[in-house]
């Protein structure tokens, strides 16, 4: 039975403390690099031991076989078959696992003399969560949704957590405590939202929350556990504390008046998420907007990446003459790479144009999500893999224009630098924190970009066609028209409602037309929307 989930949210505080005790904990994080290590390399030979065996052999054999199956029979008697047979084949690999100790807790035992070798140093408790995260990581590669896993490298373990608040590192009485070593917590005057944060944790207030089952269970806001956190900032090395607390986070408010800064709106409200934009369909107001770009920052910040990452590759080429053939290309075989100290120097500097970037991308997505969560209190939004956007494609295809081969890339680069998953995450926590509901329909059943609620039928459009013609000629951006059917959604988030979209069409596209022309009227470049501007801006690099 898996162990019941209940409310989380995370105070994340620098830790301040005597420079003996700091160093202490650069040896514990690489204590734990090595039980890790350890751990990934004990898992990966229980691997290859297991994978030798004429047992998996066979079972491959059969899984190959059921798969082909199941992608060509349309008979439900023989697709329920193969699907019962299917589940026996997961159970056979489940025990041959378990013989070969390919499972989390067969780990624990086996570090023991790990940790015995470093005299106790580290708790038991934090040894085992570490040994769960090399579990995690060679899961991935067990269930063929990873080709192979990487060991970390000396200096770079920047983390380690315990399981509860009462053994380790602990949080107790506003400090964090570790043995006989006790650190304080850097805690600025002004920050209301960590003082209430506090308040909750220590007065013990009651909150209540919704289980798998549907019942209501009451429980006290408290630490679970303590995670400490290594950061390079500015060249300088710094040590926080991220509190894993019970309960909902604390409601930000307004420093004069006290009052809540971002309160909930009321009325449903659709959102159709891009790689790159966001549309936004609410009962008072739509939006259309770019991901990750609210701080001009951005822009700069990539451009200075870019330079960087053209500085390091030649001052590697330089250092490194004989790794590169005659076309520039890297040589295939084993090499020997060096780097001089301008390198080195190079490449610190890029790390933290990089974190910088990711906060500048993370107060973008905040910035946006406090504004949405106004809109209303129910948030209808189509579930997206994006993990699969950014994978290559697999077939190599001919353009039937020019008779070359179409590029396997996708959406990648776009994804990594506008993080439409993390903004996804980061309104769905704001959303249920402040008594709201988010709910995520099936893009497959769901199809908003293909209804037409006048017509009531579907019609399948291509990528590049970004505008939604009616039969009448009305003509609605795609986005936007598909985050207006979610809006309009039936209660179980199946389908649009066209009752309810016939109702509410005329208001939408009032909406619609003052966004459309705001946009215009700004020029305001919002990526892959189709809106043609009367002045061109010219191209950024946060695209």
């Amino acid at each position: 039975m898996a162990k019941e989930k209940t409310p989380s949210f995370i105070i994340d505080v620098e830790l301040k403390g005597k420079n003996r005790d700091l160093l202490m904990i650069e040896s514990e994080l690489e204590i734990n690099r090595v039980i890790y290590n350890t751990s990934l390399g004990e898992y990966l030979k229980r691997e290859k031991q297991m994978k030798r065996t004429k047992r998996y052999k066979k079972l491959v054999r059969i899984s190959r076989a059921l798969k082909a199956h199941l992608s060509k029979n349309s008979n439900k008697e023989k697709m329920e078959y193969f699907q019962n047979e299917k589940k026996n084949l997961s159970l056979e690999f489940k025990k041959l696992r378990e013989e070969f100790g390919l499972t989390e807790y067969s780990m624990h035992q086996y570090i023991k003399e790990v940790r015995n070798h470093f005299n106790g140093k580290i708790n038991s408790i934090i040894a085992q969560k570490t040994a769960t995260r090399a579990w995690n990581t060679i899961k991935k590669k067990v269930f063929c949704k990873a080709k192979k896993v990487v060991f970390v490298k000396r200096g770079e373990m920047d983390s380690f957590e315990g399981k509860n608040n009462e053994t380790g590192w602990r949080f107790i009485a506003g400090k964090v405590v570790s043995k006989e070593r006790v650190f304080a917590l850097k805690v600025k005057e002004m920050d209301m939202y960590l003082k209430e944060a506090f308040h909750l944790l220590n007065s013990q207030q009651i909150f209540q929350y919704k289980n798998i089952d549907g019942e209501t269970v009451t429980d006290l806001y408290r630490v679970k556990y303590v995670r400490i956190l290594k950061r390079i900032v500015r060249g300088m090395i710094r040590f926080y504390a991220q509190l894993v607390c019970a309960g909902y986070p604390p409601v930000k408010r307004d420093r004069k008046t006290g009052q809540v800064k971002y309160p909930l709106g009321k009325g449903p409200v659709g959102t159709d998420i891009g790689t790159s934009s966001i549309a936004v369909s609410g009962t008072t107001k739509v939006l259309l907007k770019n991901l990750a770009e609210n701080i001009k920052k951005v822009n700069q910040v990539q451009r200075k990446i870019w330079l960087y990452n053209r500085k390091l590759d030649r001052s590697k080429r330089a250092t490194n003459p004989l790794n590169y053939n005659e076309a520039g290309r890297i040589r295939k075989g084993k090499k020997k790479w060096e780097f001089s100290k301008n390198y080195k120097k190079l490449k610190a500097q890029l790390n933290e144009l990089h974190r910088k970037l990711a906060l500048y991308r993370k107060f973008s997505h905040q910035y946006e999500a406090n504004r949405m969560v106004m809109l209303g209190d129910i948030f209808y939004i189509e579930e997206m893999n994006f993990k699969a956007l950014q994978k290559r494609a697999k077939k190599t295809e001919v353009s039937e224009k020019t008779g070359k081969y179409k590029k396997k890339k996708r959406f990648g680069k776009t994804i990594s630098r506008r993080s439409p998953a993390a903004f996804v995450s980061i309104l769905s926590r704001k959303v249920t924190a402040l008594g709201g509901t988010f709910i995520k329909v099936k893009t497959s059943s769901f199809k908003a970009s293909q209804y037409d609620h006048k017509a009531d039928k579907c019609k399948k459009k291509k990528l590049k066609e970004r505008w939604h013609i009616f039969d009448d000629g009305t003509k609605v951006q795609r986005d936007l028209y598909s985050a207006f059917l979610l809006m309009n959604s039936d209660l179980l988030g199946l389908k649009s409602d066209r009752t309810s979209c016939l109702n509410v069409f005329e208001q939408f596209l009032k909406f619609h037309e003052e966004e459309i022309k705001k946009i215009e009227n700004e020029n305001e470049v919002i990526l892959n929307s189709g809106i043609k501007l009367k002045v061109k801006k010219t191209a950024t690099y946060a695209a």
